[in-house]
């Protein structure tokens, strides 16, 4: 059976101070790129303006812009493969109907009761059960990405956010058409997980009380910071006039062992330092050494050398010895 499409692909329809789809796999903690602090800032930032992100707030990423050109072709090609119709001409967010979280559909695809298991030669992955009935219609999402094909979808690509779609449009199953590299498509199919989906309801209503506070109060209730860099972009500037934070006896705790670990670093970093040189010496012009013990080899040292760099935006360097080594021991 041929598919049909109608539409074209639409860019971002969600308000900007609540949760989203796409923000979504941020809110749960699991988004490499971006943090749920991260999502606050934004939000607070369209507070500031209205309710609308500042235009200066917009950042050109060309993989994203590859990716939205590309949409409806991946689109296409994974209600091909479904036997699906599919409507992409989607013009409006779709609000969940008691939660505050909207969300931007790809495309809905309208099912027609096949049952579909895992099929590698036709790239279909059925994710979360041996099997699923494309009964009604359904999430398609379309995704692009540089990364190394697999057999599961990484949350933060798809299926966090399909979970947020099929709540808000009361559907029962999600398809994500993955284009790797730009040569193999993987078309990975999910059921609505009720688990899933109340973890997401939480953290939703967790981040909306967050703005609200920030929108009606000012009050900055930020998460604890995952990362050394996300509590520095959270906390950007210091307050000269704020006393010292005293800090409790776990925290003092860990701060001892932050001393310990910072000066046993120092010391390996200066044994290295005196080893490397003394190896060095006894080296010479020579690009390899061998490790012996009880009059066997078991390892090599090496020398190498650095090879030249031609100068653009960065100054130019000769050619030149590297000023490390590298051992390898024998397993």
């Amino acid at each position: 059976r041929s598919a049909a499409m109608t539409g074209v692909a639409q860019g971002k329809l969600t308000p900007d101070a609540q949760a989203s789809g796409s923000m979504l796999p941020s809110l749960l903690g699991i988004n490499p790129y971006q943090t749920p602090n991260d999502c606050l800032i934004k939000a607070f930032a369209a507070i500031d303006n209205g309710g609308k992100r500042p235009n200066g707030d917009w950042n050109y990423i060309e993989a994203a812009d590859w990716g939205n050109k590309t949409e409806n072709m991946i689109l296409a090609e994974t209600a091909k493969r479904l036997g699906v119709d599919v409507q992409i001409d989607v013009l409006e967010a779709i609000q969940h109907p008691t939660l505050p979280l909207a969300v931007s559909l790809d495309g809905i695809g309208q099912g027609t009761g096949e049952v579909f298991t895992t099929d590698p030669a036709r790239g279909i992955y059925v994710i979360g059960a041996d099997e699923i009935v494309l009964d009604g219609p359904g999430i398609l999402e379309s995704k692009l990405t540089g990364a190394p094909a697999s057999f599961e979808p990484a949350l933060y690509r798809g299926p966090i956010q399909v979970e947020g779609c099929m709540m808000c449009c009361g559907y029962k199953w999600a398809a994500i058409g993955t284009l790797y590299k730009g040569t193999e498509l993987r078309i990975y199919l999910l059921p609505a997980d009720p688990s899933r989906q109340a973890k997401i309801a939480a953290d939703v209503l967790d981040f909306q009380a967050r703005v609200d506070g920030y929108k009606n109060h000012g009050d900055r209730d930020w998460y604890p910071a995952l990362t050394p860099n996300d509590a520095a972009n959270t906390w950007r500037n210091v307050d000269q006039g704020d006393p010292p934070v005293t800090l409790s006896h776990e925290l003092s705790q860990l701060a001892m062992e932050y001393d310990d670990a910072m000066r046993a670093g120092a010391a390996i970093n200066k044994l290295k330092t005196e080893i490397s040189t003394a190896i060095m010496n006894a080296m010479g012009n020579a690009a390899d050494g061998l490790v012996m013990e009880d009059g066997k080899q078991i390892g090599t040292v090496t020398w190498g050398f650095n090879k030249s760099r031609a100068g653009y935006t960065v100054a130019d360097r000769p050619a030149a010895r590297a000023k490390s080594i590298k051992v390898k021991i024998n397993d």
